[in-house]
C-alpha cells in the first residue's frame, strides 16, 4: 500500500515517530515533560511513541538473567517490582495506578514462570523484554491521566523477527512493513499509541530482542511502514556531539548531518547506536531529529537525507492534488 493510501484512512496531519530512551521514561519529571512534549505534538501532528525500559532496568534484567541464586533473583525481582511501583503510585490517580499494578504483577508472574525454565535463548529473550512491558503501559496511562487518549501496543505485533542462515535473528522488513500498515490502517484517529521498544517475534509469537539501542531501530522500522514525515529521538542530550558531552567538555555538537553519512559512522559505531538504525529511514528518505527532553526547544541535531528535497516536492504536489480534487 503506498504511504499516500495508508495515510487516507487517517486524518491529513503529519505523521511522526518519537521515541524516548530510557533516562526520558525513568522519573516522574521525565514523564511529565514527556506529556508535555505529546501533548504539544497533538496539536499539529499524529504523534507515534516507540519507548525504551526505564532507565538501568534492562541492566538490572540482565543481571536477573544470569543469577542462578534463588534469593538473590528475588533481590532482583523486589527491585523491579518496587521501581516501578513506586514510580507509578508517583505520577497516576488511585483508579490508573490500580490499573498498572496488575499489568505489572502479570509481568512479574511471567518473568517468575520464565525463571524457572532452563538456561537458553528463548528464556533471555523473554526476561530482557520484560522491561519494554511494563514501562509501555506506564507511560500510556499518565498520557490517559492528562487527557490524551492512549493505549499501549506491544510490538511483536508489528516486528517480525525471523532466524538468518548463520543462525543469528534478523528484522524481516518486508513483513515487518505489512504487518505495521495492517496494525496502522485499524489505529482509532485522535489515539497515540505506545510502542515497547526493543523487541520483535518470530512467526510463531515468541519474543525476539532487537539488541542494545534496539529501540532506535524499532522506531526506525515504524517509520518506514507508516510512511512518517520525521523520526523524532528524544533523549536527555541536545543532539549528537563528537565526543560524550558529559566525560569531555570539548565536545562539538553537530547542528545538521547528512544522513548517509550519519548511518555510514554509525555502522562504524562511532555513534552509539543500534547498528541498523538508520537503515530503515535512509531507505524511506525520512529526516531523524535527535532532541532533549530536558531542553525541548532547543535545535539539537536534525539529520537529513541527501534525496529529501525531491521528497518535499513529491509530498506538496500530492497534497496539491488532494486539495484540488476536493474543490
Amino acid at each position: 500500500m503506498s504511504t499516500d493510501a495508508l495515510h487516507s484512512t487517517h486524518s491529513q496531519k503529519v505523521v511522526k515517530v518519537l521515541k524516548f530512551g530510557g533516562t526520558s521514561v525513568g522519573s516522574a519529571e521525565a514523564l511529565e515533560r514527556l506529556v508535555g512534549i505529546v501533548s504539544a505534538e497533538e496539536m499539529g501532528s499524529r504523534p507515534l511513541l516507540v519507548v525504551s525500559a526505564l532507565s538501568g532496568v534492562t541492566d538490572w534484567l540482565h543481571a536477573l538473567e544470569t543469577e542462578t541464586h534463588r534469593k538473590r533473583q528475588q533481590v532482583w525481582m523486589r527491585k523491579l517490582v518496587r521501581r516501578h511501583q513506586a514510580l507509578s503510585a508517583e505520577v497516576l490517580d488511585h483508579e490508573r495506578h490500580g490499573r498498572y499494578l496488575n499489568r505489572l504483577s502479570e509481568c512479574i508472574d511471567l518473568l517468575r514462570d520464565t525463571l524457572r525454565r532452563p538456561p537458553g535463548p528463548m528464556r533471555s529473550h523473554v526476561i530482557w523484554a520484560s522491561g519494554e512491558w511494563m514501562s509501555a503501559p506506564l507511560v500510556a496511562l499518565i498520557l490517559e491521566r492528562h487527557g490524551v487518549s492512549s493505549e499501549w501496543v506491544d510490538a511483536r505485533r508489528l516486528i517480525r523477527v525471523v532466524e538468518s542462515a548463520s543462525g543469528s535473528w534478523v528484522v524481516d522488513r518486508n513483513k515487518t512493513r505489512a504487518q505495521t500498515e495492517s496494525w496502522y490502517r485499524r489505529l482509532p484517529a485522535g489515539r497515540v499509541p505506545v510502542i515497547t521498544g526493543f523487541l520483535g517475534a518470530e512467526e510463531n509469537g515468541q519474543v525476539v530482542t532487537l539488541g542494545r539501542g534496539g529501540s532506535d531501530y524499532s522506531a526506525s522500522l515504524i517509520a518506514e511502514a507508516v510512511g512518517a514525515s520525521k523520526f523524532d529521538r528524544w533523549t536527555d542530550v541536545d543532539g549528537l556531539y563528537t565526543a560524550d558531552p558529559r566525560k569531555n567538555e570539548q565536545a562539538g555538537r553537530f547542528l545538521y548531518l547528512l544522513l548517509e553519512d550519519a548511518t555510514t559512522w554509525n555502522e562504524a559505531n562511532q555513534l552509539g547506536m543500534h547498528a541498523h538504525a538508520f537503515e530503515p529511514v535512509l531507505h524511506a528518505c525520512i529526516p531523524v531529529h535527535v532532541r532533549s527532553t530536558r531542553h525541548p526547544q532547543g535545535d539539537g541535531t536534525l539529520i537529513l537525507p541527501a534525496r529529501l528535497p525531491k521528497r518535499v516536492e513529491k509530498d506538496a504536489r500530492e497534497l496539491m492534488n488532494r486539495t484540488r480534487a476536493a474543490i
